[in-house]
């Protein structure tokens, strides 16, 4: 995937969504099926936009795009990204970061 397309899959899940349920779209212990619910019972969201979001989140994730599409989140200029977002944005990323270091230092 390369940046663009990582722009536009991002597009598809929505900047603000990706980064609310991050946790939930990275998380190994849940079903694609359970993020899925989650994403219903606490959104207005479709069942099909539930699943399109789920299925395009795990494709970054899976890619191994996760921290560049948090860094687009970060750098965002969009009025629909509110500062919270991207400070969440920043701590999933400092986070990642330093599982990474500490997987280093094993």
């Amino acid at each position: 995937m390369n940046e663009e397309q990582l722009a536009g899959t991002l597009q598809s899940v929505g900047q603000s969504c990706f980064v609310r349920f991050f946790g939930e779209f990275s998380s190994r212990s849940m079903s694609r099926e359970d993020v899925i619910e989650k994403l219903r019972a606490e959104t207005n969201y479709t069942e099909g936009s539930c699943i399109s979001r789920t299925g395009h989140a795990q494709s970054i994730i899976n890619a191994g795009l996760a921290k560049s599409a948090l860094n687009i989140v970060i750098s965002s200029e969009s009025p629909r990204v509110t500062e919270n977002t991207r400070e969440e944005a920043r701590q999933w990323l400092t986070r990642s970061e330093e599982r990474r270091v500490g997987k280093e230092c094993r």
